[in-house]
């Protein structure tokens, strides 16, 4: 994990102790918020300069310490794909065996 988010991960972790479902619903939400904030700040040049959808992905990897390279649009089109699975099953009530 790269040190931002590594930084994030440890905010989180400090609103949220304990080891219950509900406590790590709660980590993952504010996590997920965290990363949500990062994203926007990493896209403030997009919106003031007007840039393009494909540089506002590179600016938000750039803030995160990655190498634009790394990630390919299918790989996020797969994650993306991923996590509505499971939020379609979590929704559905079904629970993996």
């Amino acid at each position: 994990m790269n040190e931002r988010i590594q930084k994030l991960w440890e905010e989180a972790a400090k609103t949220t102790q304990g080891d219950s479902w509900e406590k790590q619903t709660k980590f993952i939400e504010k996590f997920a918020e965290l990363i949500v904030r990062e994203c926007c700040i990493a896209l403030n040049p997009m919106l003031r300069d007007m840039i393009s959808r494909g540089q506002g992905v590179d600016l938000i990897k750039l803030h995160f310490g990655m190498n634009p390279k790394e990630i390919t649009t299918a790989m996020l089109d797969a994650a993306i794909a991923q996590c509505e699975r499971e939020l379609a099953k979590k929704k559905s009530g079904v629970k993996d065996v």
